[in-house]
């Protein structure tokens, strides 16, 4: 049986489980969202827009060793889901980040040496970029942006999808996290995509990050997104988990 038709087999079968498992997930959680028993969405973050910054701050690039830890909240009730550690580990072509949380190891985020962004863990399933998405611009002057389109797979799995992906520059904002404040760049990157649950059509992201040149890595990020199925109207959107992540510690 040639690869393809097995990786068809194996992606049906395993959207079809994925599927079950959405919908036990939401049946079980219907009461206690009706309820509305101290559900309370997280605020917006907080930051302080700079304007008339004279000079952008010198980029770090991403060293051996330094690491950072996350604390990941659900976006909708704002409670904390899990802390993520993440250490750095540079090979001739690639920066690696290793993640874990509680002993746990988890998908690494993987970039090219050049800050280009090759594997991304952040989503329901791994994103694997056929073409490298840009993880800092080469300005970093507020109102530039960059439209790229390019596939993705998913690991284990031959088949790509479509995907674009808009990053944008927001603003010099002072943001004030846990591990510190921080002269960052607020970058929003908007997806289209062909999601790998083939009964979706339309899923749209965002994904907002606050980036801090010093440290070469975010303080802040912010993700969401929302789809439909196949026969559903414009405004029957259904939502996308909703994360948020602050750096609580790092090492540079």
């Amino acid at each position: 049986m040639c690869l393809a038709v097995i990786d068809e087999i194996r992606y049906k079968n395993t959207i079809m489980l994925y599927s079950r498992r959405q919908t036990l997930f939401y049946l079980t959680a219907l009461p206690f969202l009706a309820s509305g028993c101290g559900i309370r969405a997280l605020p917006p973050v907080q930051t302080e827009k700079l304007l008339g910054l004279q000079r952008s701050p010198q980029l770090r690039p991403i060293t051996v060793g330094q690491s950072w830890r996350y604390v990941q909240r659900n976006g909708f009730n704002s409670e904390v889901v899990r802390e993520i550690d993440e250490v750095a580990r540079i090979t001739d072509q690639q920066i690696i980040l290793e993640r874990s949380s509680a002993g746990q190891a988890l998908a690494p985020e993987i970039q090219t040496r050049t800050g280009g962004l090759l594997q991304d863990p952040y989503w329901d399933f791994v994103q694997i970029y056929d073409q490298a998405l840009t993880v800092w611009p080469q300005s970093l002057d507020p109102g530039r942006g960059a439209v790229l389109n390019t596939r993705y797979r998913i690991p284990d799995f031959s088949y790509t999808f479509w995907i674009q992906t808009q990053l944008r520059v927001i603003a010099w904002e002072k943001i004030q996290v846990a591990a510190g404040t921080f002269t960052s760049l607020h970058l929003q990157r908007f997806y289209r995509l062909d999601h790998y649950d083939f009964t979706r059509i339309s899923t749209t992201r965002y994904d907002d990050y606050w980036f801090v040149p010093e440290i070469g890595r975010w303080v802040m990020r912010e993700t969401r997104g929302e789809f439909r199925r196949s026969g559903q109207r414009l405004m029957d959107a259904q939502y996308e988990d909703h994360f948020r992540y602050e750096l609580v510690k790092m090492q540079v």
